[in-house]
């Protein structure tokens, strides 16, 4: 069954990732010019596929991200959980910096270092891993957020070995009361 969704997921990957850019161009361009009040906490849910550029390990992924209000200008701190459908997971804390491009349209480069398992998964070659990330989204009138993310995780050598991998996410970020 697992065989099955990866084969129908990862020929379309390509049109995966066109649907969501065109979606978030189409979301942009559908919402007013509206200023946007300050940000506020954020929860963020993510599905998307762990080791994008290698068959062998590749897999679905779910994801969930707690991001604080920014702390210093556009600083938001995060923490977060992934989880492979084969067991991987990581636990992660870092910090995001927030560029908007427009007021709908926001970049955000992050950084977090985290403790990775394999379970039945990739050995990354280390526990300590260090995830980069860019995501981009379109923040909607009610701080909504939809967009994409793409990441890459490495043990910056610590380890005797270090393959690293990336993913690909698409997610939703909710607002949070303050």
């Amino acid at each position: 069954m697992r065989r099955k969704w990866i084969n129908i997921i990862m020929p379309n990957a390509k049109l995966f990732v066109a649907f969501g850019i065109t979606s978030c161009i189409a979301l942009s361009a559908s919402l007013s010019a509206e200023e946007i009040p300050s940000d506020p906490p954020l929860c963020q849910v993510a599905l998307g596929v762990f080791e994008l550029l290698h068959d062998k390990y590749r897999q679905c992924q779910a994801q969930i991200e707690y991001k604080w209000s920014p702390v210093v200008y556009k600083l938001r701190p995060f923490v977060g959980l992934m989880a492979t459908q084969r067991g991987s997971g990581y636990v992660y804390g870092g910090v995001g910096f927030d560029v908007f491009i427009g007021k709908r349209l926001v970049l955000t480069p992050s950084f977090a270092p985290g403790f990775y398992w394999k379970g039945n998964g990739k050995n990354l070659g280390f526990p300590l891993e260090f995830r980069s990330s860019l995501e981009g989204a379109v923040v909607m009138k009610n701080q909504m957020r939809v967009g994409l993310q793409f990441y890459h995780i490495s043990n910056a050598s610590l380890g005797h070995r270090n393959p690293g991998e990336e993913s690909l996410l698409l997610f939703l970020s909710i607002p949070l009361p303050r």
